[in-house]
């Protein structure tokens, strides 16, 4: 059984969070409402691409673009705070997240190394520390157990008699329903990262000590959140602060300044918790959480995620060889014209094709079990017959052939069709195309969808959805472009891939040789080998026959289109 390549992928995820995904370049990046990934390779490549996928699909679902996202601790930590929120979510709305994110930050932290703090920048070990604790504590994720113990020492250090006050704060992660609750609390740890810094012992003075009354510092063994919610029950019900003139704005786009650091990770960094560190590590912490600049991004999974898809990334460059790893065209609305001026006349087409079609599928239907003298299993409309021994009372189930199609019809609408008058090559194939569609649509357990293609590698224009009722005003486009018969194919493998039904065919209306042979052969190979028929229809032109030598026909006008269509239908439509 074939694993799915990354464009089905990648498809089957954008109509799951109703987004736009688009595989083309060497750059993984979104924009807020489109999310573009590369043709990637390597051991762990597609994961990365799903997890990707997932993650930024929940930032253009549930973030708030008008708040900002500032480049310093202060933006990360905010950025933190919304990956959890937005992650819980999509959790929420799709359960099986849950499970692949939660595998991702294995992968990401036991496979890559990430989420290591620099340590020549401490303040990313409280940056790490509130990740590991919210991530484990709101969404289950464990393999970031280690990042917290490691970073914690310094953690306590720093914030001192604050420690358990910014447990209780990180109790309310999980209870986010807003990206402004999640810049309020940030607000709130900002705040008391400052009141820490103010409590910290001038050079040559010691730090009071933790174990003092009302605090539990000492009681608590490096379990974070876990503790303080045992030690205060209310701390998950805390009042969320929204700070209405808050006025910054997040964004899900990868920073570009954020340079990822862990290659320069010593063991310094994975530190046990036992070690201590020094009083200088904790003031340089502070100083630069407060210092309103950056000091290298920390903790940001799409940036992270985007920068290991570009070094996964392969050739930009497709040319229909690397059918294993196609890149899929993305659908475009098409501007609609006027009907069709002779649609009676059309209409004429439709209903003979319509019937001649309907013969066929009735014809296939009214086959019948019939009785037989061996069996297992009594037929009781014919059991009278034992008074007369014939034994013929056994039912023989016999597969009854029905209709469950899924049709996907490519028209080409390159320059060359010209325009949609009758004497046109684009008027005949538009018309044909139309009569097709109606005719089809009568039929019960035929699905049919259309789309044009012009001179694009990554467009196709859809004219009809799957189950939707044909408009001809979608019908009436005038030709411009080349003849990328390749990539639209590629388009339609993907549609048809994700279709149910039994049956699948392409029909491809085209008037001329492609400029994308190669692409056309190797979507026409894989279509072939995943059970999907390919149909050419020549317009006036034979070049089609190349591509399709035993599937196809050639038409001069509409009048010839029907019993071409139905010759090559006959036995497909009905088995």
């Amino acid at each position: 059984m074939k694993t799915r390549p990354l464009a089905l992928i990648a498809k089957v995820l954008g109509r799951k969070y109703d987004v736009t995904i688009t595989i083309a370049g060497q750059v993984a990046c979104t924009s807020g409402k489109e999310i573009t990934i590369p043709v990637v390779s390597g051991p762990h490549a597609e994961a990365l691409a799903h997890g990707y996928i997932d993650h930024e699909a929940a930032h253009v679902r549930y973030t708030d673009f008008s708040v900002r996202l500032t480049d310093d601790f202060a933006g990360d930590l905010l950025n933190i705070l919304e990956d959890v929120r937005i992650e819980q979510a999509i959790g929420q709305e799709y359960p099986g997240c849950i499970a692949n994110l939660r595998e991702l930050t294995r992968l990401l932290v036991e496979q890559e190394g990430v989420f290591r703090p620099d340590p020549s920048h401490p303040s990313q070990s409280i940056l790490a520390w509130i990740m590991a604790v919210i991530y484990m504590a709101v969404l289950g994720h464990d393999s970031l157990r280690q990042t917290r113990d490691s970073a914690e020492p310094l953690v306590r250090q720093a914030l001192g008699r604050n420690f358990n006050q910014a447990l209780l704060l990180l109790d309310r992660a999980g209870a986010l329903t807003s990206t402004r609750e999640a810049a309020a609390l940030r607000d709130e740890l900002m705040k008391l990262i400052r009141d820490s810094a103010h409590q910290q012992p001038k050079n040559g003075q010691s730090r009071p000590s933790q174990s003092q009354p009302g605090s539990h510092g000492d009681q608590n063994d490096g379990t974070g959140s876990d503790n303080s919610r045992q030690q205060n029950g209310t701390g998950s019900n805390g009042s969320r602060q929204a700070q209405n003139g808050d006025k910054q704005q997040i964004s899900s786009q990868p920073a570009g300044s954020g340079q990822d650091k862990s290659s320069g990770h010593s063991s310094q960094g994975q530190s046990g918790a036992s070690d201590s560190p020094s009083q200088e590590s904790v003031r340089q912490a502070l100083a630069e959480a407060l210092s309103g600049k950056s000091v290298g991004s920390f903790g940001n999974v799409g940036e992270k995620l985007a920068e290991l898809l570009c070094q996964n990334a392969t050739e930009s460059s497709f040319n229909g060889t690397a059918a294993a790893a196609p890149r899929l065209p993305t659908a475009q609305l098409l501007n609609q014209n006027g009907g069709y001026d002779d649609l009676s006349a059309l209409r004429v087409h439709t209903a003979a094709l319509r019937a001649r079609l309907q013969g066929l599928v009735q014809a296939s239907k009214q086959k019948r079990s019939t009785p037989v003298s061996v069996g297992h299993r009594l037929d009781s409309r014919v059991l009278t017959r034992l008074r007369i021994c014939d034994t013929r009372v056994f039912t023989r189930k016999e597969e009854k052939r029905a209709v469950n199609t899924a049709v996907c019809m490519l028209l080409d609408s390159s320059g060359s069709m010209g325009n949609t008058t009758i004497l046109n090559k684009m008027g005949i194939a538009s018309r044909a195309c139309f009569v097709a569609a109606e005719a089809l649509f009568s039929i019960p357990g035929v699905r049919t969808a259309i789309a044009t293609f012009k001179g694009h590698d990554n467009h196709v224009f859809p004219m009809v959805n799957f189950g939707e009722k044909p408009d001809h005003s979608r019908f009436n486009i005038t030709g411009s472009g080349g003849t990328r018969l390749g990539h639209a194919l590629w388009w339609a493998w993907g549609e048809l891939s994700l279709r149910r039904e039994t049956r699948k065919i392409c029909i491809a209306f085209s008037d001329g040789d492609t400029g994308d042979g190669p692409v056309t052969q190797a979507a026409i190979k894989r279509m072939r080998e995943e059970g999907i028929e390919v149909i050419g229809i020549g317009i006036q032109d034979n070049s089609i026959k190349q591509y399709l030598p035993d599937n196809h026909r050639i038409i001069k006008n509409l009048d010839q289109f029907t019993p071409a269509l139905l010759e090559l239908l006959r036995e497909k439509l009905v088995a």
